[in-house]
């Protein structure tokens, strides 16, 4: 989280979490002379642009009084799109089912990015499922080999 007070990433899971919507990622960066501080919510059934222009005006309100960035910054709430990529252990149990796109470290039988049905997912170890592959379409992925996973935009 490149310097964001802990106290901030706290806070703005409260006022997320109040309005009954679920963080899912905070990215405190570098951007030109400023820093950017972009806050992934989302719920069931997708967020509104009323959902992130409530939880901008509420985490603005709240920096602004207690002012706990000490550099100028650049505030942006958004969905996680279509294509959400995976943060925590918990996206893998919560999209069992979906369809993902897998890229890894270390080349998992030649490949190094997997298409497929995300099946299923013990802690330790991603299971996806190719239906294109006839004989043995299931790639088991060890989670310490994935650089990133997102869900795939199923058309």
């Amino acid at each position: 989280m490149n310097g964001l007070p802990e106290r901030v990433e706290q806070q703005v899971q409260r006022i997320v979490e109040s309005e009954g919507l679920e963080l899912v990622h905070i990215d405190y960066r570098r951007q030109g002379h400023a820093f950017l501080l972009r806050i992934d919510i989302d719920k069931e059934g997708g967020v509104t642009i009323d959902d992130c222009s409530l939880v901008s005006q509420q985490v603005s309100a709240w920096l602004d009084v207690e002012d706990p960035i000490p550099a100028e910054y650049e505030l942006q709430v958004s969905s996680p799109g279509l294509d959400r990529k995976f943060y925590r252990t918990s996206d893998y149990e919560k999209f069992v089912g979906r369809l993902v796109r897998v890229k890894t470290s270390k080349a998992v039988r030649g490949l190094h990015v997997i298409v497929g049905t995300l099946k299923q997912f013990d802690g330790a170890t991603v299971v996806v499922t190719d239906p294109v592959v006839k004989k043995d379409p299931d790639y088991a992925i060890p989670l310490a080999d994935i650089k990133e996973t997102r869900l795939e935009v199923e058309i």
